[in-house]
């Protein structure tokens, strides 16, 4: 229950806070430090540690919220508001209090936590299966690689590149265009997906695992879908390739049958082809690109003779 006392409170401290910046937030707060765009560190009024999160779309909130009260051992747990609210909206953004946790990243150029992030998210999979949620929607890969292969067209269209530059985003253009010709008959798997309410976390990067010595728990849930766990699976598998020689060794024996889907079935293996990393950089850090190409150079002779494996 609200007391007058703990009103009064309140508005003395947005007082002390009154900057005119989250002025609706501000005052279930002690502290508040924005670190980036749509996460704030801060301790509430009742003592809590947390990591406000916003958001654009409230729905993108409620479903993490939601992933957080049915998934607790593999999901960031999200707590109200002092007030009971769940969500507030301030500054144009929907905003959510994660409880902290102290721990640290994933870092897949270590085989531990690339084992440690498949078990993990094999763990999700199997905790968020069935759930329903009028936030959680259904995702077309073919729709969204698309797109993305097209908005990566335009921009290298209009960026300058030398003669080997060129050759070498061409051939890439090209295998993301032999993948996506291909990808008509994952649709049966996403329609099975969504029928029987598989759940994808959507981004299983590095950083969107926390992890301490007795805990891993994945956050950053915005691109939760209803969609094949072997989604997940390839992009886990696309990060970490370049870390594994682009070498499919270390998932040959997995005992997760999703994953050994993605190996044995043609049809999806050769999704790995799909340069999602390098159109995905290029996209998200213009001023990064330059580095990006030549990363892209260094890695080629091996990922170009994997890419011929499994797409022949």
């Amino acid at each position: 229950m609200i007391t007058w006392a703990w009103k009064v409170a309140m508005q003395n401290h947005a007082k002390e806070k009154g900057d005119g910046i989250l002025e609706r937030v501000r005052p279930f707060f002690l502290h508040l430090e924005r670190i980036n765009s749509f996460v704030w560190n801060g301790k509430l009024i009742t003592g809590v540690a947390v990591y406000m999160k916003g958001s654009v779309k409230k729905e993108s909130l409620r479903k993490q919220i939601h992933l957080s009260h049915h998934c607790s051992a593999s999901f960031i747990t999200f707590i109200p508001f002092p007030d009971g609210d769940w969500l507030k909206k301030d500054g144009g953004l929907y905003f959510a209090c994660m409880k902290t946790m102290k721990g640290r990243t994933l870092n897949y150029s270590l085989k531990e936590d690339r084992l440690l992030a498949t078990e993990k998210v094999a763990h999700f999979h199997q905790e968020s299966i069935g759930l329903v949620s009028k936030d959680i929607f259904p995702v077309s890969l073919t729709r969204k690689w698309t797109n993305r292969l097209i908005r990566f067209k335009n921009e290298v269209g209009s960026t300058l590149i030398s003669a080997n530059e060129k050759q070498l985003i061409q051939y890439y253009i090209s295998v993301g265009e032999e993948v996506i010709s291909g990808m008509t008959a994952i649709e049966e798997l996403e329609r099975n997906a969504l029928r029987d309410k598989c759940i994808v976390h959507g981004d299983p990067a590095h950083h969107n695992f926390i992890f301490r010595t007795d805990e891993l728990l994945l956050i950053d849930g915005d691109l939760a879908n209803y969609a094949p766990h072997e989604y997940d699976f390839l992009q886990l598998m696309n990060r970490m390739l370049p870390h594994c020689n682009w070498s499919l060794d270390e998932w040959s024996r997995s005992h997760i049958p999703s994953v050994r889907h993605c190996l044995e079935n043609p049809l999806l293996c050769r999704l790995l082809a799909y340069p999602a990393d390098f159109y995905r950089e290029w996209l998200m850090n213009p001023s990064g690109r330059n580095a990006l190409l030549v990363k892209m150079a260094q890695q080629n002779d091996l990922r170009s003779r994997f890419i011929n494996s499994i797409l022949k």
